[in-house]
């Protein structure tokens, strides 16, 4: 026992003489939603290792959120998170947004719908910083009493392809990017990005500004005007291990959300 204290006490001395750069702060945790799988009467819950390592490249400690619809637990999984990224997946419902289905809408869970929206409403209380990714920003949006195009094919005008057949690591088209937008410092006026939805949004929310378009005008990144909310319609997570200005996003991000 006396020369465990003695290894312990002289362990004590080497910390508190690292010099300050030595000494690394906490990590910010990150909370991930979660997508959903039915199959074979075996639900499961499941989220893209890319959220994962994007987060852990960019300095973040990830903290992935099952889907649950008890809300003592929903308020659990906020109460540490230093920010919140809502990721991609299955359509959003339409009666989330007060509209009938259209005959293109696609598959939707209700269960993750509700769940999202009440950890939305935690993580806005706590204000912390919140990124949405493809299904995020369009739930983003919905939260936050927009509306959404259930499919790209009612949008009253020419559109470009959105839902790419190229691998998830490759980019597909170029959006165009808003100069005093969370995304110029890392990817400048103009980015190639990848893209894989058929909605999008179509009534802005209030009080958000959109700060990216593609070339055919449909929105690909927002925020909010004077809170911590980000969100883009494309997968950064899917091509950052690959361009460095696509791993930059996640950086900004987890630096926005260290612990002051």
């Amino acid at each position: 026992m006396k020369l465990f204290l003695e290894n312990t006490s002289l362990k004590r001395q080497r910390i508190s003489k690292l010099p300050l750069w030595r000494i690394k702060m906490r990590r910010p945790i990150i909370g991930l939603t979660c997508n959903e799988l039915d199959k074979e009467n075996l639900p499961k819950q499941f989220i893209n290792e890319a959220y994962i390592n994007s987060v852990i490249r960019g300095g973040g400690c990830p903290m992935i959120l099952p889907i649950t619809n008890d809300y003592d637990t929903i308020q659990a999984q906020v109460n540490p998170l230093d920010g919140l990224i809502v990721t991609g997946g299955i359509d959003v419902n339409p009666m989330i947004y007060n509209e009938n289905p259209e005959p293109l809408q696609g598959n939707s869970s209700l269960d993750r719908d509700y769940y999202e929206m009440r950890v939305l409403k935690y993580a806005k209380e706590k204000q912390i910083p919140i990124f949405g990714i493809c299904r995020g920003i369009q739930m983003l949006n919905v939260y936050f009493k927009g509306s959404l195009y259930q499919d790209l094919s009612y949008c009253k005008r020419s559109v470009i392809k959105h839902a790419q057949q190229e691998k998830r690591e490759n980019p597909s088209h170029k959006i165009h990017i808003e100069k005093d937008s969370f995304l110029y410092p890392s990817l400048s006026d103009e980015a190639y990005v990848n893209s894989f939805h058929h909605q999008a949004i179509k009534d802005l929310a209030p009080n958000f500004k959109v700060v990216a378009k593609a070339p055919d005008g449909i929105i690909e990144a927002i925020e909010h005007e004077s809170l911590p909310i980000y969100a883009v319609q494309f997968h950064p997570e899917a091509l950052s291990h690959k361009y460095g200005e696509m791993q930059d996003i996640f950086n900004v991000f987890i630096k926005k959300c260290e612990v002051k």
